[in-house]
């Protein structure tokens, strides 16, 4: 295992003669990863029942292994580096970081004056700058990865394709087996290109010289599932969305998923395109042009020696691994993967204190309501699963305001950091927590809506019915139901409701918002408390 790092914290005087631009706040910290293709700093506040949110993301593509991977680093390179860390630096003091923490990799070790770069940022932004071997590098990418996604039972690849190297971290069962530093990356292997466009020939060249670095040092995997991170991956997922016309993603996290024959038309198109062609596409822009073909093959022979014929994109890498290392959080256990997810959710709903309770108990009912109607809705253990994170975020909104706290539930649904889900998911959970009051969902009426497949319009229709429903039983926060029973015969559906209490206005509630659940699942509803009837 990697040997814990020590940081320094923020230098008690600021650099350059400058005053202080804000207080520090204890436990906020920034993390820098000074990489090949470019630097990166993330400044997080840790949480008090575990992990971290994110305050504010930064990076500058200054690509230092365009002249450090010949032997020295540029003046001119050397300068860029230092303007990114002075800026990132007072960005951190800005939002209240007590501590910055920061790493460098493959450029600044193979650079013959990389030590030389490293004293300048020490003299002029205070900061003791981390030189990692590639193997730390492997291991912090896998630390940050294993937080946010079930790796699951069987063999997983995790591949980083940085600028100047590639990290292959092979796990089982979550565990990482061994890991890897190889001597590819996106910058590199573009320095075998000429041409704009690349040549035929420099291309196959460049191929054959990755299957022949990947057949010496990597063990074929068999059907791996393939986890990609870094900036190269993105940017081709970015792409094959482009391409397919879907637009940009609402959705700020979760995994997403690239089929090998959609990398391979990212491949064919850009192989075709000059530089300035590339650099004008919207998910491209201009630092990244130069290097991205090499990166999007490197990316499918990767994916070739995984045996994978996909891989998922996950937006942890390096700097958070960085940041759990520095906060000193155990990694979470491997036997329980699927715990990550729900251990995501329950982190944003907490954020709402006044109604955590009332979450826990519409969740409650709304998987009770779920099982007691199995044979009315037709849905599996997966939707349940989306039901119940549904339940518990639908008020997470109050954060915000009580003023259309539905629509803030989704937007901070689907800009948290919900990693260890698909961002499909994401959208259904969040439109689901979305119409759990309000108008009920119409694709014609919300854009954000009619943009999902029509699978997914369909699920999130029939969870809200029943989230609804679930809301409406707990209409006074007071968690006065204590149990659901039901009967379903034909197309009538009699649900009892027990209480110790008078549930009226739940009742009432629930008539109401009943009406909803029986046009979804086209059927007639009735409530009763005990013997008491009270029908829609």
């Amino acid at each position: 295992m990697i040997q814990p790092l020590t940081f320094p914290s923020l230098p008690a005087e600021p650099p350059r003669d400058e005053e202080p631009v804000g207080p520090s706040v204890p436990g906020r910290l920034a993390a820098v990863d000074i990489g090949s293709n470019s630097i990166h700093m993330i400044v997080v506040a840790p949480e008090p029942q575990g992990g971290y949110r994110v305050l504010g993301r930064e990076r500058d593509m200054v690509r230092l292994g365009k002249t450090g991977f010949r032997g020295t680093f540029s003046e001119a390179a050397i300068r860029d580096g230092l303007e990114a860390l002075i800026k990132m630096t007072t960005l951190a003091r800005f939002k209240g970081a007590e501590r910055v923490v920061a790493v460098a990799t493959s450029a600044v070790r193979e650079a013959s004056n990389g030590a030389d770069f490293l004293a300048r940022v020490k003299a002029q932004t205070g900061i003791d700058v981390q030189l990692l071997t590639g193997v730390e590098e492997g291991h912090l990418i896998y630390r940050a990865v294993r937080e946010a996604v079930d790796l699951g039972p069987g063999r997983a690849v995790i591949v980083d394709v940085g600028g100047g190297s590639t990290e292959w971290i092979a796990t089982r069962a979550g565990e990482a087996e061994h890991v890897l530093s190889l001597a590819l990356g996106s910058l590199r292997c573009a320095a075998d290109l000429t041409g704009d466009p690349p040549t035929a020939a420099t291309l196959d060249r460049l191929r054959r010289r990755i299957r022949k670095e990947l057949g010496a040092n990597v063990p074929a995997e068999t059907a791996a599932r393939l986890i990609a991170t870094s900036g190269t991956a993105a940017c081709c997922a970015d792409l094959v969305d482009f391409w397919s016309g879907r637009g940009p993603q609402t959705v700020a996290g979760g995994l997403r998923e690239v089929k090998l024959k959609d990398l391979a038309q990212v491949v064919e198109r850009l192989r075709t395109l000059p530089r300035a062609a590339i650099a004008d596409l919207p998910p491209v822009g201009g630092p990244r042009s130069e290097s991205l073909l090499a990166g999007a093959i490197l990316l499918q022979e990767l994916a070739a020696r995984a045996g994978a014929d996909r891989f998922q994109v996950s937006d942890r890498a390096l700097r958070e691994g960085l940041v759990l290392e520095a906060l000193g959080q155990p990694a979470p256990a491997a036997a329980q993967p699927a715990d990550l997810r729900r251990r995501q959710v329950l982190q944003l709903a907490e954020r709402t204190e006044g109604v955590w309770r009332h979450g826990q108990q519409t969740a409650r009912l709304a998987l009770r309501l779920f099982d007691l109607t199995t044979s009315v809705h037709g849905l599996g253990e997966r939707e349940r699963e989306w039901l119940e994170y549904a339940a518990l975020l639908h008020d997470i909104g109050y954060v915000i305001q009580y003023r259309n706290h539905h629509k803030h539930a989704y937007y901070l649904i689907t800009n948290a950091s919900l990693d260890a889900f698909d961002r499909r998911e994401i959208e259904i959970v969040a439109h689901v927590a979305r119409y759990h009051r309000g108008p009920t969902p119409k694709a014609h009426r919300h854009p954000s809506l009619a943009v999902l497949e029509p699978w997914q319009r369909r699920t999130i229709r029939q969870l809200a019915a029943l989230l609804r429903l679930a809301d409406a039983l707990d209409r006074t926060h007071a968690s006065r139901v204590d149990e659901l029973f039901c009967a379903i015969r034909k197309k009538r559906v009699t649900l009892e409701v027990l209480s110790r209490w008078d549930v009226g206005l739940e009742l009432e509630a629930a008539r109401e918002r009943g009406r909803y659940f029986a046009k979804v699942f086209d059927c007639r509803l009735r409530l009763r408390q005990g013997l008491e009837t009270a029908s829609l």
